[in-house]
């Protein structure tokens, strides 16, 4: 067992340094298919064995072998996230289909946090690949099928009107909270929307006082719904059933 946890892990890494491509490259407007990884400051091709995940980084010392810029330490940190994310979705749904499909669910979710953390810009592609999880997952559960449905529209609905008077919200986040209530239900979207908004009010806060700037300054939401969809997708149906039991 420890092996196969070891080869998730392994793997996860892999799918992080992919997506870290696939990060930098959307914001350049780069083909993620196509042309080799290169340095950012130099365009240094980089080799094989500058690719390997985590232990590239730590070898070339943090820094470009040609031009010794420095490597942001974000790489190596979103390819260890996404290991031990891996490992924990392995954990969570053992050899099931259900952990291929969360495999892919949560890949794009860590990819659209840290492009909305960048950019504020949620790509409408992660709404379509999160749809199409919570359809695999839907023919795997059918009997899931009002759970879901209710899940699309019982955050998205209320926020979208929110967006559209107010215009105080991207329709991003809207379209975010749409597609993975397909793909968590009704009670744990919902529970990941008032999580995600404590988060998001915390870093507001902190992030405010740290630059001496208001607390009206425009922040991404994006990045904080997606550590509290993750949350849930781990802990919510625990949780929920801890409060159902303990409070009626």
């Amino acid at each position: 067992m420890l092996l196969v946890i070891l080869i998730i892990f392994v793997f996860g890494l892999i799918i992080g340094s992919f997506l870290n491509v696939c990060i930098y490259r959307y914001q350049s407007q780069e083909s993620i298919a196509k042309g080799r990884s290169h340095c950012q400051n130099c365009d240094h091709s980089l080799s094989w064995y500058e690719l390997i995940p985590i232990f590239s980084w730590i070898f070339l010392g943090g820094k470009c072998k040609s031009c010794k810029q420095p490597i942001s330490i974000r790489y190596p940190l979103v390819e260890c996230l996404t290991g031990f994310i891996f490992t924990g979705v392995f954990l969570t749904f053992g050899f099931t289909l259900d952990t291929l499909v969360y495999f892919l669910f949560v890949s794009i979710l860590i990819m659209a946090g840290f492009i909305d953390y960048d950019s504020m810009i949620i790509p409408d592609r992660t709404h379509i690949i999160c749809i199409l999880c919570g359809i695999l997952l839907l023919i795997l559960h059918p009997e899931q099928l009002t759970n879901k449905l209710i899940g699309l529209v019982v955050v998205s609905v209320p926020l979208f009107l929110i967006a559209y008077f107010t215009k105080g919200m991207g329709y991003g986040d809207v379209k975010l909270m749409a597609s993975c209530g397909f793909v968590l239900g009704w009670q744990n979207i919902l529970f990941a929307f008032l999580l995600g908004s404590v988060i998001a009010s915390i870093y507001g806060i902190i992030t405010s006082r740290i630059n001496k700037t208001s607390l009206k300054s425009e922040i991404p939401f994006g990045p904080h719904l997606v550590i509290s969809i993750l949350f849930c997708l781990f802990f919510g149906n625990q949780l929920i059933t801890w409060y159902l039991t303990s409070f009626f």
